[in-house]
């Protein structure tokens, strides 16, 4: 165990359909961690019948609420067992050895203190830094993040109508307005999965630069949906205070956005993902996905070939 003296610290997990190796990289994390609350988000995984560690809490929510409902529930329980700090991490992550002990330190090892830390980088890319400093990161995301319970009192639940996207973006602005501080900690980092890479093509052949084979970071067009939905609420609720962040924020996810619109081999369904979120933004729609936008952009079943 590697907790700081005062300190109880608890890894909170969402869970949506693991991976077949989660229950054993939890039970590393306990090594780390006082306790790990791992919460079901209405995939019907869990209960894990062989867990023989009454460190491990599962909570199993009886629908899909989004990630930001099962953050809400595993923080919940983490509170309510006494956590100080609070780990969370997606069900692909995984943090190395004194990874925690770091984030503790960084985040105020001695109590409670309204900080949040955050790794260097998550999956092999460096966390995005603030205009305000070298020390302060730009719109992290919440895997990997370590806060404290009075960081968590001072803000709020996360928003349960974001579903998916932008809850830890939300959390970000909230916690800067509420004078929360966030600080990188530049010898702390994650193995975390940022999505699927697809080779760049042009006239069929992979584009090159640099030596280099280029590709873009794909998304579904469902995964597509929440990014600009979201991303239009984010704009409307803090473009007032921050400006400079949100256009930012704006820019980094125009490109993300197109580089699958014109660059994957759905572009149909993603342009129809992208009308739906920004007509739902206006419309003030908000919680999960409608039944039948999900329908609208489904992946097509390949045409049988010719005989």
């Amino acid at each position: 165990m590697e907790s700081a003296s005062g300190a109880r610290i608890v890894a909170v997990v969402p869970v949506f359909r693991p991976p077949a190796d989660l229950l054993e990289r939890v039970r590393a994390l306990r090594a780390q961690v006082d306790a790990v609350v791992l919460v079901d988000d209405g995939s019907a995984t869990l209960p894990f019948a062989d867990v023989d560690d009454a460190g491990i809490a599962q909570v199993v929510l009886p629908e899909n609420l989004g990630i930001a409902a099962a953050l809400n529930a595993g923080m919940a329980v983490a509170l309510r067992d006494g956590a100080t700090h609070v780990l969370t991490l997606d069900q692909d992550s995984t943090v190395p050895a004194g990874y925690v002990g770091r984030m503790v330190a960084a985040a105020g090892a001695d109590g409670p203190s309204p900080t949040v830390a955050v790794p260097a980088s998550a999956g092999g890319a460096a966390v995005l830094r603030d205009s305000d400093g070298k020390a302060s990161p730009f719109d992290p995301i919440q895997s990997g993040q370590l806060l404290t319970a009075e960081v968590w009192h001072r803000v709020g639940p996360f928003d349960e109508s974001l579903f998916i996207d932008a809850v830890d973006s939300d959390f970000w602005f909230r916690a800067l307005e509420a004078g929360v501080a966030f600080v990188v900690v530049d010898d702390a980092h994650i193995e975390h999965g940022l999505g699927e890479l697809r080779p760049i093509r042009i006239l069929g052949r992979q584009l090159v630069l640099g030596g280099r084979a280029r590709h873009v970071l794909y998304h579904s067009p469902f995964r597509t949906y929440y990014m600009v939905r979201n991303s239009h609420v984010m704009h409307r609720r803090y473009m007032r205070n921050h400006r400079a962040r949100i256009l930012k924020r704006d820019w980094k996810m125009f490109e993300m956005v197109f580089g699958c619109l014109l660059l994957s081999d759905d572009r149909a369904l993603q342009w129809t993902a992208i009308r739906a979120g920004f007509r739902d933004a206006r419309r003030g729609g908000l919680g999960k996905i409608p039944a039948d936008v999900t329908a609208a952009i489904a992946p097509r079943p390949a045409r049988a070939a010719r005989s």
